[in-house]
């Protein structure tokens, strides 16, 4: 399977298209509810929907035609935005290279590295959703899907319902790096998302008998996330089209991503710690993915 299209900084109709229809079926999908009342549980979004309008096959290329890396960012970022507890874009990047996941609709995850666990331990992100296929060689000799190995549930990243489990995917350079580019993507969809909300929010919320947005305290303080999201979504999409950059560079946009959650539940004051609000599932998700991030760079820089 060629997956070698031509990168290009501009976002190709592919992914504009399909990251208009995917916002488009999680917002409809939420229904503007607050992530707390559904990214514990089921998925608002059911997978068949996602799987009937072919966006599980947006990442394929065939003869250097079809998605770039920098189409899956928008796709990704896209997807980010409402954190859907499904594991949409790992399973796009599992059939753009792996012919054995083209066999199968279900979803599908990799079994990652994390630098932090013990030799041959691994997170498999979503491994405790039923039906889902862990794809342990993607595009390799061994290329296949397979079920989930028993493992211990993830407590920190709840949107993610992983699983730490003895199992490691063989994933190439290339695989590695198609990971890690669309894991830190959703991160800006989620920090964007973020920043959108906490605007909202001081526009509205009233100290003295006015916005807390009209504060200037208020104002440099969402400035400064602003400015954080600009350079995550701009270094991540630097990453995807343009190899001779170090994929370390994932570190500084996802850390930015941090950056502008941690900004957006100071601005809602106490009612940003708290559960209902949500904001720390967005937080909990970006923090996993700086743990996985390191793990992927390895394998991405070997050559």
């Amino acid at each position: 399977m060629n997956v070698n299209a031509v990168p290009s900084s501009t976002v190709g109709e592919i992914g504009l298209m399909a990251a208009e229809a995917v916002r488009e079926l999680a917002l409809k999908a939420t229904g503007g509810s607050k992530i707390s009342t559904y990214v514990e549980g089921p998925s608002p979004l059911a997978w068949n929907e996602l799987v009937e309008g072919g966006w599980d096959l947006a990442g394929i290329v065939e003869n250097g035609e079809g998605a770039t890396r920098r189409d899956l960012v928008e796709i990704a970022i896209a997807w980010g935005e409402q954190l859907i507890p499904l594991p949409f874009m790992l399973t796009i990047v599992a059939k753009r290279h792996s012919p054995a996941s083209l066999e199968t609709d279900a979803p599908l995850t990799m079994a990652l590295p994390i630098v932090s666990l013990p030799s041959g331990r691994s997170y498999l992100p979503f491994g405790q959703l039923d039906g889902i296929l862990l794809v342990r060689d993607p595009g390799g000799s061994t290329d296949g899907v397979h079920s989930i190995p028993a493992g211990q549930a993830d407590d920190l990243a709840l949107s993610l319902h992983g699983i730490e489990a003895d199992e490691i995917s063989a994933l190439s350079p290339q695989v590695a790096r198609d990971v890690a580019i669309v894991l830190v993507a959703e991160c800006v969809g989620g920090a964007r998302q973020l920043l959108a909300d906490g605007v909202s929010f001081v526009g509205t919320r009233e100290q003295f008998g006015q916005p807390i947005g009209s504060f200037q305290a208020i104002k440099h303080h969402l400035a400064n996330a602003l400015i954080a999201v600009e350079l995550a979504e701009s270094t991540t999409i630097w990453a995807s089209v343009d190899d001779t950059v170090s994929a370390a560079v994932l570190l500084f946009a996802v850390d930015q991503c941090i950056k502008t959650a941690e900004i957006v539940v100071q601005v809602h004051g106490g009612l940003g710690f708290t559960w209902e609000m949500g904001l720390h599932f967005y937080l909990r998700h970006m923090m996993m993915v700086r743990e996985m991030v390191p793990g992927l760079i390895q394998l991405a820089t070997i050559e």
